[in-house]
C-alpha cells in the first residue's frame, strides 16, 4: 500500500511539473504574440496617419526576420524596425554596438544582455526608393531608464533622436504617445 502512495505521488509531482512548464511556455507564447500585435497595431496606425506611409510586417520564415520584424516607408525615410523585449521594465545600458546589458538596478553587477540586436546593428542598409534607410529599435514596452556609455565613466540617457551606432532607440508607450517621434 505504502508503495502504491509513493508511486502515485511521484505520478503525480511530475504531472503537475510537465502541466507547469507546458502553462509556463504558453504563457510565454501568448505574452510574445501580443507585444508583435501591440507593435504591428501601432505602426498600422502610423500608416493611416499618412498615404505614404507604409508597413510591411517580415514573415518569421524569412532571413531577414533575425535582423528586424517590421519595415516603415514614411514620406522622408525608410525605417528597419526590431523590437526588444523587455517585460520586466529593465534598465538597458547600450555598452557597446551588439552588447545592450539589462539591469534591474544601478547597482546590479549581472551580466544579462539583450539577445538580437548584432544582426540589425550590423547591417548596411542602403537607400530605399529613393529615401535614406534609419535602423530602430523599440523597446517594449517601456524601460526604467535607457543608457549609453559615452566612454568608461560617462554615460547619457537615451532619448529618440540620440544616435545608438547608427540607430535609433524608443520605447513602445513614448512612440504610442507621441507617434511623430518617428512618422516623418
Amino acid at each position: 500500500m505504502k508503495e502504491i502512495l509513493i508511486i502515485a505521488s511521484i505520478v503525480l509531482a511530475v504531472v503537475l511539473i510537465i502541466g507547469l512548464i507546458i502553462l509556463s511556455v504558453s504563457i510565454s507564447k501568448h505574452k510574445t504574440k501580443k507585444m508583435y500585435d501591440d507593435v504591428n497595431n501601432l505602426l498600422l496606425s502610423i500608416e493611416k496617419e499618412n498615404s505614404n506611409n507604409k508597413v510591411t510586417k517580415i514573415s518569421p520564415k524569412s532571413d531577414e526576420y533575425s535582423k528586424y520584424e517590421f519595415t516603415l516607408e514614411t514620406t522622408n525615410y525608410f525605417y528597419y524596425i526590431k523590437v526588444v523585449d523587455n517585460r520586466k521594465n529593465s534598465e538597458i545600458c547600450v555598452n557597446n554596438s551588439v552588447k545592450w546589458q539589462l539591469r534591474k538596478t544601478i547597482m546590479d553587477e549581472s551580466m544579462n544582455f539583450v539577445s538580437g540586436i548584432e544582426g540589425l546593428m550590423r547591417m548596411d542598409p542602403s537607400i530605399v526608393n529613393n529615401k535614406p534607410t534609419k535602423k530602430l529599435y523599440i523597446i517594449y514596452p517601456n524601460a526604467r531608464s535607457l543608457l549609453k556609455y559615452i566612454n568608461e565613466c560617462e554615460m547619457e540617457f537615451v532619448h529618440p533622436h540620440t544616435d545608438v551606432y547608427g540607430s535609433n532607440v524608443i520605447l513602445f508607450l513614448e512612440l504610442k504617445n507621441d507617434t511623430s517621434l518617428i512618422a516623418q
